[in-house]
């Protein structure tokens, strides 16, 4: 029976094994929900943020009676790639394709994942919520958005 936990886990480990590359060539680091990181550089630096969610499940099967039934868990993997302003957005939606091409069309035991569109954003000053003082607004953004579901029986 998959969780979401374990289907959180699947689509970090892809992702932090394989790392998507920033123009030079190096590995852009990764942050995460609810999760504290290193503060962000002085001088502005690609980095990614990634957000596994959830939704409400839904019966996708009868098993042998109650507590053997299928139930799929919409899954949505929403990545966030910011980029020093002033740089263009090509270099985010290059390092955001290489992120979509992990997860496109993706199948393991645990997740069925199935689109993944990259998005163009904008100013990442437009991200951050009013009264919060963040380095954000430094940052150009596009995104990606992963589609999928994970089944639980119960």
């Amino acid at each position: 029976m998959t969780t979401a936990h374990e289907a959180r886990t699947v689509v970090r480990i892809r992702l932090e094994g394989n790392a998507p590359l920033d123009a030079q060539g190096q590995p852009v680091p990764l942050r995460w929900q609810n999760e504290d990181g290193e503060p962000l550089p002085d001088d502005p630096a690609p980095f990614v943020y990634t957000e596994v969610l959830t939704g409400r499940a839904a019966l996708a099967g009868f098993g042998g009676g109650r507590g053997n039934n299928l139930y799929r868990n919409p899954l949505l993997v929403d990545v966030y790639v910011f980029v020093p302003k002033g740089e263009g957005l090509d270099q985010a939606e290059q390092i955001a394709e290489q992120i979509a091409v992990l997860f496109r069309s993706y199948r393991d035991d645990v997740v069925s994942l199935f689109d993944a569109t990259v998005y163009p954003g904008g100013d990442g000053a437009d991200l951050k919520p009013p009264g919060l003082t963040s380095e954000v607004g430094n940052y150009a953004y596009c995104a990606v958005e992963v589609t999928g579901h994970f089944d639980q029986i119960g």
